[in-house]
C-alpha cells in the first residue's frame, strides 16, 4: 500500500472532483428547469387546438336546436298552430346559437389572452434562469481551469476513473499518485488493444417528466398569479392617489 501522504493526496483530489461535479449538477438542474418552464409556453394555435372551437360550436348548435324544438313543441301543443311553432323554433334556435357562439368566442379570446400573459411571465422566469446558467457555466469552467493547474499530474479526462486510480494505490500496485495514473493508462491501453474495453453507447436523453419537474421546481404559474395580484394592487393604489 502507498504511504499515508499519497493516500491523503488522492483523497484530496477526489474532493476537488466532487466539487466540480456539484457545478456540473447545478448547470444540469438549471437547464432542466428551463426546459420545464418552456413546456408551459404555447402559441395561439396550441390554445385554439386545445379549446376545440369547432367541437364546442357543434355542441352549442345542438343545444340551440334542442331548445328551439322544445319551445316550438310547447307552443304547438298550446296553440295547435304549426306555422307559429315553426317560427318560434327558428327564432329561439337562432337566438340561442348566436348567444352560444358569441360566448364561445369570448371564452376563446379570454383563453388566448390568459396564455399570452402566462407566456410573458414564463419568459421572464426563463431570462432569470439564463443569467443563472451563464454564471454557473462560468464558475464551472473557471473551476475546471483551476483543477488543471492544481492536479497537473493526471489528465482530467480520468476524473470519472479516480476510484480505479485510488484502488491501485490502496492495493499496493502503485506507490505514488503518478505511478497509479501511469499504471491505469497502461491497463486501459491493454484493454483497448485486446478489445476487452468496448465503447459504451451514449445514453439516450430521457424525456422531461413534467410531474417530477413540477415537484422539483414548483408551479411557475403561481409566481405569475402573484405578480398579477401585485400589479392589480399597485394599479388600485395609483388610481386612489390620482383621485386626490
Amino acid at each position: 500500500m502507498a504511504d499515508a501522504s499519497e493516500l491523503e493526496r488522492i483523497k484530496q483530489v477526489k474532493e476537488y472532483f466532487q466539487r466540480y461535479y456539484h457545478f456540473e449538477d447545478a448547470v444540469t438542474v438549471n437547464q432542466q428547469n428551463k426546459e420545464y418552464l418552456n413546456s408551459y409556453i404555447h402559441n395561439q394555435y396550441d390554445v385554439e387546438k386545445e379549446f376545440d372551437f369547432k367541437k364546442k360550436m357543434m355542441m352549442v348548435l345542438g343545444i340551440a336546436a334542442g331548445g328551439g324544438l322544445i319551445m316550438g313543441l310547447l307552443l304547438y301543443l298550446i296553440t295547435k298552430m304549426w306555422l307559429v311553432a315553426l317560427i318560434v323554433f327558428v327564432v329561439v334556435a337562432v337566438a340561442l346559437a348566436i348567444v352560444g357562439i358569441m360566448f364561445l368566442r369570448y371564452r376563446l379570446t379570454e383563453a388566448i389572452e390568459r396564455q399570452r400573459e402566462v407566456n410573458e411571465g414564463i419568459k421572464e422566469q426563463i431570462q432569470g434562469l439564463e443569467l443563472r446558467d451563464q454564471q454557473l457555466i462560468r464558475q464551472r469552467d473557471d473551476y475546471y481551469r483551476g483543477l488543471k493547474k492544481r492536479v497537473d499530474w493526471m489528465s482530467l479526462d480520468y476524473m470519472d476513473n479516480i476510484d480505479q486510480i485510488e484502488e491501485l494505490l490502496t492495493n499496493g500496485e502503485a506507490a505514488t499518485c503518478e505511478e497509479a495514473v501511469e499504471l491505469f493508462e497502461q491497463k486501459l491501453l491493454l484493454k483497448e488493444m485486446t478489445s476487452f474495453l468496448s465503447n459504451p453507447a451514449q445514453p439516450e436523453a430521457k424525456p422531461l417528466d413534467l410531474e417530477q419537474a413540477k415537484e422539483m421546481f414548483g408551479d411557475p404559474l403561481e409566481q405569475i398569479r402573484q405578480n398579477r395580484k401585485k400589479r392589480r394592487k399597485e394599479k388600485k393604489a395609483d388610481s386612489i392617489f390620482s383621485s386626490l
